[in-house]
């Protein structure tokens, strides 16, 4: 099959998917990535009756650029109104802070432990000197790549999902504080995590460009961010008197495809220069509202698109390389459950249950995108962070609903369905 008819066939899929969730959600159970996954490694390279080769899959890539674009628009024009309750967007900022580089860390040491080579490094990025036995000089060490990938690790286990929080206050009644908190946590974690994926995507490009023209990973970061801002400035500009939806639609779009251009020109990740352009819309211009319904009814198939890639782009890694994923899914749960906690009650007065790491288990679909965001830079290394970001989120996702649900629970703020009528009694023969 062409590339043609394959994209044809994954875009009719995602927006009938999509369309069918939408109809029966309240007869249907929060559906996990899993599914949209195994789609996609069944039309892979992998399966022996997959639909996309190696080089149907590079000519697919501009379409994934697209979609990465879009998610992080997206998730920068609705974190507007996180970031005006700043005491909880701080919480959710500090608790993806401590994720980030409590499982970073970790998977940075099992990395250059399982991949000796990482010693060989010339100009490592850390050697610190730590501690001597008299014969030797041991080093806390982080070779280029080494750092930056265990930076995207990290980042891709900080997240937590709104869209969960979201669908689990519609299916179960949820409402109040609690919350609201739980939303606010999960945005801050989304808006972190693409912030710090894109600085690793930018530290790693910064290495190269800095040979040729000197530019530091601070500047480089600032260039590519303000590369962003001006796109949104030029949008809120451009688009300041309109008042048909269609317009404001197509411009979005069009917005979005500029902006992953830069992102794609730079040597990074799509995710980082649409974000801080979805910021700068919803911070700039009167339409934000209005723009974010409208692009909502495109975050389900996008997010199924990104999830049918995501299982094309998968190779999965070898013997104790698995040691990498494993750590991954352990220590993200334990540090999610108790940096949510710490941050909760560090920054937000008030709140009397704080017990809510339990309620951003869920990831959502941000995290593989994260990875793919990666795996189109670095594709050499697309097997190791493909495996040690989708297996993790897909094993979460299996049981973070049911935890939310406990949490919400806990919490009191699942609302108690009314009673229902009793049945009119049958009435009696005269």
């Amino acid at each position: 099959m062409n590339t043609t008819l394959t994209l044809v066939a994954l875009l009719v899929f995602a927006f009938a998917i999509s369309r069918l969730l939408h109809r029966y959600a309240d007869r249907l159970a929060m559906v996990s990535g899993f599914e949209y996954v195994v789609v996609g490694v069944l039309i892979g390279p992998l399966s022996p009756f997959g639909l996309v080769d190696d080089e149907t899959w590079v000519s697919l890539e501009l379409l994934v650029t697209l979609l990465l674009g879009l998610l992080g628009f997206m998730v920068g024009l609705q974190a507007r109104d996180s970031l005006r309750r700043f005491e909880q967007f701080l919480a959710g900022s500090m608790a993806t802070i401590v994720v980030t580089l409590v499982v970073g860390l970790g998977c940075l040491a099992l990395i250059q432990w399982l991949d000796p080579s990482h010693f060989n490094d010339p100009e490592p990025r850390i050697a610190i000197p730590i501690w001597t036995d008299g014969a030797r000089l041991y080093h806390f060490w982080a070779s280029d790549a080494a750092l930056w990938l265990a930076l995207t690790l990290g980042a891709a286990a900080a997240v937590g999902s709104a869209t969960a929080v979201r669908w689990a206050a519609d299916r179960w009644r949820a409402e109040g504080s609690t919350v609201e908190l739980l939303g606010d946590l999960a945005v801050a974690s989304q808006v972190l995590a693409i912030l710090l994926s894109g600085l690793a995507l930018a530290g790693d490009r910064a290495v190269t460009v800095a040979d040729a023209h000197g530019i530091t990973l601070v500047e480089w970061a600032l260039l590519i961010g303000a590369a962003g801002a001006v796109s949104g400035v030029l949008f809120t500009i451009f688009i300041s008197g309109a008042e048909d939806d269609l317009r404001l639609y197509l411009a979005a779009l069009g917005l979005v495809i500029f902006a992953a251009g830069i992102g794609s020109a730079l040597g990074v990740s799509p995710l980082f220069v649409n974000l801080v352009t979805g910021l700068t819309v919803a911070a700039t211009s009167s339409h934000a509202r209005r723009l974010a319904a409208n692009l909502d009814q495109l975050h389900r198939p996008v997010t199924i698109l990104i999830l049918v890639f995501a299982g094309i782009a998968w190779q999965p890694v070898h013997a104790w390389m698995w040691a990498i994923p494993a750590a991954f899914l352990l220590l993200r749960l334990v540090t999610r459950m108790v940096a949510t906690h710490w941050a909760v009650v560090t920054f937000v007065p008030g709140v009397e249950f704080r017990r809510l790491g339990g309620g951003l288990l869920g990831q959502g679909t941000l995290p593989a995108a994260i990875a793919l965001s990666y795996t189109l830079q670095h594709p050499e290394l697309g097997p190791l962070v493909m495996s040690a970001v989708l297996v993790p989120m897909l094993i979460s996702d299996l049981f973070s609903s049911r935890v939310l649900r406990r949490v919400l629970a806990n919490a009191g703020a699942i609302r108690p369905r009314p009673p229902a009528a009793p049945a009119p009694a049958p009435e009696q023969p005269a």
